[in-house]
């Protein structure tokens, strides 16, 4: 029951990003780590295992479930920039452009963006689209046997820990702790210790009481991240402010054991309902800036987020053009390829139970 949930986070972002709080859809962002984090140690163990064929299945799936959604999203980008040239401001908008330099194509192209801050490079046709870069970097990771073990998985969180703890001894910048490559580390290695904790069974019954409530969990982990967000625009000290991240990254963490154990946020929730509204997430992801320069030029006359032009109409209008924009991808591409991967993960599945 974990659709929602990603659709909800998804929605944070396009909120952080486009309207008010500019860093509401962060605590978002790591919660997407933790879940990864939990869903792919998972297919490893329970679908593709760690055999030479499986991790051939797992890559080429994950390759399926990212870049056909991806491409679209550059290519329209793209189309954009041509049929709106004249509304784009001279100093851009935000990193959408033209590639202009090697790092930008090859990232632009791979999703790669080949930095340790890969949101550094720009212009990106799909700005938000740095963070998977990091995703794909622990994908392999966790394909090539990181969390393959409880120990192993233990010994990648201390190793994470490690980086936090020394990235304030050498006085790195924040952006250090939540753009870089290694800042992944950590959300993505409690979500496979979250792996463990479940299939062995190991939660303490005192948290039940807490865990059984994954829709009071959220709600918690909203407010964290709103009360934040809107602390730092009113000047909230910077140590706070991280400190008030690491706490909203332990909740998103609880949450995920939740929805793992099997816990919904409401029991009228069905799975297929679930899955429905989960489908949304990633293309609403890829896809929100380009929402906001069609709603923009349609009501501003310009290419512009609409912080300095918030309004219940631009609210609108931007999630109509989203959800338009998502559907046409989940029904035109992204279910068209679903049966290609439900192909795979059957085979997978049945070559994994064969083996053991």
């Amino acid at each position: 029951m974990f659709g929602t949930v990603r659709t909800l986070w998804a929605l944070m972002v396009v909120f952080g990003h486009l309207f008010w709080l500019s860093d509401f859809g962060r605590f978002a962002v790591f919660g997407f780590y933790i879940l990864s984090g939990y869903l792919m140690t998972y297919v490893m163990h329970q679908r593709y295992g760690y055999q030479a064929s499986g991790k051939k299945r797992f890559a080429f799936n994950r390759f399926l479930r990212l870049y056909p959604g991806y491409w679209f999203a550059c290519l329209l980008s793209l189309l954009l920039l041509l049929a709106f040239n004249h509304y784009f401001p001279l100093a851009g908008f935000s990193t959408i452009a033209i590639p202009n330099n090697a790092a930008s194509l090859l990232g632009n192209i791979t999703m790669i963006y080949p930095s340790w801050l890969p949101h550094s490079i720009t212009p990106r046709l799909s700005p938000a689209a740095w963070a998977l870069t990091v995703e794909i970097f622990f994908y392999c990771a966790i394909c090539l046997g990181i969390s393959k073990t409880l120990q192993r998985s233990l010994i990648w969180l201390a190793l994470s820990v490690l980086f936090v703890i020394a990235s304030y001894i050498v006085d790195l910048y924040w952006h250090a702790r939540y753009f870089s490559i290694p800042a992944g580390s950590l959300p993505f290695s409690i979500g496979a210790i979250i792996y463990f904790v479940v299939q062995q069974n190991q939660v303490p019954n005192s948290w039940q009481i807490v865990l059984k409530r994954p829709a009071a969990i959220l709600l918690v982990m909203v407010a964290i991240s709103g009360f934040t967000a809107w602390q730092i625009n009113q000047g909230l000290a910077l140590i706070t402010a991280e400190l008030l991240f690491y706490l909203n990254m332990l909740v998103s963490a609880l949450l995920v054991l939740s929805l793992a154990l099997g816990h919904s946020l409401h029991n009228k929730i069905s799975s297929g309902f679930d899955k429905f509204v989960g489908d949304f997430s990633y293309p609403i992801y890829l896809l929100h800036y380009q929402a906001s320069i069609i709603a923009s030029v349609l009501l501003l006359g310009e290419v512009s987020k609409f912080k300095q032009h918030f309004s219940l109409m631009a609210l609108l209008l931007v999630g109509l053009i989203l959800m338009l924009l998502s559907l046409l991808v989940i029904k035109c591409i992204d279910l068209p390829v679903e049966r290609l991967r439900k192909s795979i993960r059957d085979k997978a599945s049945g070559q994994f139970n064969a083996t053991n």
